[in-house]
């Protein structure tokens, strides 16, 4: 009996021992099995992104190889103020002449610097010293030979009247020629060597027309001509010495960060570059005369010549509060017509500049992976700096003589407004697009403005 028990007592003993180790085994093989899914599963992400890197390369070499049509927004904008601002231009009115030539050529000439200072300290470029040397020095053959062929051809007279050699403006050329190679050449190792060089070229835009060497028709045609002669260096130079003197980058984990961002949460700095319209006529009404006239006055503004930032911060992928600034500079010229007829005064011409300062609530979406679009609605104030114009006149010693006339009293208005985003992710670790915004200031002056301008986002 006691033999049967023990029997009974081993089986049941072996039975659970037996449970055990099956228990045991399956606990070992979930785990390994587990591991071998993963692993497959790591080998797999792997591959992809071997794949993508490869991809990557090919796209960038691709890009780099291909002839470039960025040039043609600021060459269609160009020629489209050029007929726009006609009636503009041809009123009278003559603009003081302030001969900076030197300082914007410094400014224009820094990106190409930087490209060279950058180059001969061993930071790696896109191009070998063969490729860069030989596709700069076309650059500047095509930029000289372009600007001084349209000069002949076009004859303009410059705002300051000095001569007429003002179409296009061969300094706000050079500037973005060499924005564009500083951009070609390094743009790949930070989005700020780009926001940079085309700082610089948006600077010189802006001292151009502020200098009153340029109209601002020149100046976007003198962009369009810069970008033109480095793209299409680069594309004849590609042509000559092949692939093998371009380097391609390999993809790097920040530019996955990117892609990310741009799809889920893509705060940062926009800097932006275009122009401001509307409403272009200041009334008597607005005016303060400071001498004695009878007869019609009004101001009139040309197109005006604007650069801006925006910082933008998300809280969700779709929503963000954005802080905005828009500085725009216009040429403005004394419209006046005496009464009974008589001799017409002759008026100088003077720059108008206007600020913004806004807040916007900000909806976007993003699709197609790297673009986004999006719409808001801002409140903020404008306001318009004091200008005071004056008339005038030569003596018997053909010497100029001027006199205070009128002045436009300078104002800060609440102002309230809407627009639209769009930008598109670029292989340089940045975003570029386009932002139209509409303003409605509560003034009798100049009430309705809007701006078109490029832009170029860095992400935070």
């Amino acid at each position: 009996m006691n033999k049967i028990i023990l029997r009974a007592n081993l089986f049941f003993f072996l039975l659970i021992c037996n449970a055990f180790s099956c228990l045991a085994q399956k606990a070992i093989d979930t785990a390994y099995y587990s591991g071998l899914e993963e692993l497959l599963r790591q080998k797999e992400l792997n591959q992809n992104l071997d794949m993508m890197k490869i991809r990557y390369k090919i796209d960038c070499l691709d890009e780099e190889k291909s002839f470039q049509y960025d040039w043609t927004r600021p060459m269609i904008k160009g020629l489209i103020l050029t007929f726009s601002q006609k009636d503009f231009r041809d009123r009278p009115g003559l603009f003081p002449e302030r001969d900076f030539g030197k300082e914007d050529y410094a400014v224009a000439l820094t990106p190409l610097a930087a490209n060279w200072l950058l180059k001969a300290s061993g930071v790696k470029s896109r191009s070998s010293f063969k490729r860069m040397a030989l596709a700069n020095s076309m650059a500047l053959a095509f930029h000289v030979g372009l600007v001084k062929g349209l000069k002949t051809v076009a004859e303009e007279t410059r705002p300051n009247g000095v001569d007429d050699c003002s179409l296009p403006s061969g300094h706000t050329s050079l500037a973005y020629m060499s924005a564009s190679i500083l951009s070609r050449e390094y743009g790949y190792i930070s989005p700020w060597v780009t926001v940079g060089s085309y700082g610089c070229a948006s600077a010189t835009q802006f001292l151009r027309m502020r200098h009153n060497n340029h109209w601002i028709h020149d100046t976007f045609l003198g962009a369009g001509i810069g970008i033109l002669s480095a793209n299409f260096a680069y594309y004849l130079t590609d042509r000559i010495l092949g692939s093998d003197e371009i380097y391609t980058p390999d993809l790097t984990s920040r530019d996955l960060i990117r892609l990310a961002r741009q799809n889920s949460c893509p705060s940062g700095f926009r800097f932006l570059m275009g122009t401001e319209s509307g409403a272009k006529t200041i009334n008597v009404d607005d005016l303060t005369l400071l001498t004695d006239y009878d007869g019609d006055v009004t101001v009139k503004t040309g197109a005006s010549y604007t650069v801006g930032a925006d910082a933008s911060l998300f809280f969700n992928e779709f929503f963000s509060l954005e802080a905005m600034v828009r500085m725009s500079s216009a040429h403005a010229k004394v419209d006046a017509s005496p009464v009974g007829g008589g001799g017409m005064p002759m008026f100088m011409g003077r720059s108008m500049s206007i600020y913004h300062f806004d807040l916007a609530g900000n909806f976007s979406i993003p699709y197609n992976v790297k673009k986004r679009l999006g719409g808001k609605v801002l409140a903020g104030v404008r306001n318009t700096q004091e200008l005071t114009f004056d008339s005038y006149s030569y003596d018997a010693s053909d010497n100029l003589q001027t006199s205070a006339f009128l002045k436009v009293p300078g104002q800060t208005r609440f102002e309230i407004g809407a627009g639209f985003t769009y930008d598109v992710l670029e292989k340089k670790n940045y975003a570029v697009g386009f932002v139209f915004d509409y303003y409605h200031t509560f003034s009798s002056m100049m009430a309705d403005r809007y701006s078109a301008l490029a832009s170029w986002k860095v992400f935070l």
